[in-house]
């Protein structure tokens, strides 16, 4: 899972077509390899076969049309159902929680606070692919 976040928010920085002859591949492909410990052949053959979806750098790309108050957000995601998933999602989830929380320095409650809110534990993960 590590791997595949990596290269999918390495892979968002590039706007040309063929992404493993792009003048930023091969620093992201010595990074990933040395800091990370990807098989250069496994990160060669994403970047070599990436799509450059226009949809979703338009998606991320434009600002906020709102904003809202604490207030307003608090009543969205602080509730009892999304709290109680959030704890049956911990106790789930606990060695990978507690890996990550080591390797990364992010305490568990942030991170399952995080997929809480962006994925509602799970559930949502979108259609892009």
């Amino acid at each position: 899972m590590k791997k595949i976040i990596l290269i999918t928010l390495s892979i968002s920085l590039f706007v040309e077509g063929d992404y493993l002859v792009h003048p930023k591949s091969q620093a992201l492909i010595d990074e990933l390899v040395t800091n990370h410990g990807f098989e250069q052949s496994f990160v060669e053959d994403v970047l070599s076969n990436a799509v450059r979806q226009q949809k979703i750098i338009d998606s991320i790309s434009k600002p906020a049309e709102f904003t809202w108050t604490w207030d307003r957000y608090k009543k969205l995601f602080i509730e009892d159902k999304r709290i109680a998933n959030g704890k049956l999602f911990i106790k789930n989830n606990f060695q990978t929680l507690e890996r990550a929380e080591k390797e990364f320095g992010v305490p568990k409650e942030v991170i399952t606070a995080i997929l809480g809110v962006e994925t509602r534990y799970g559930k949502i993960q979108g259609s892009y692919r």
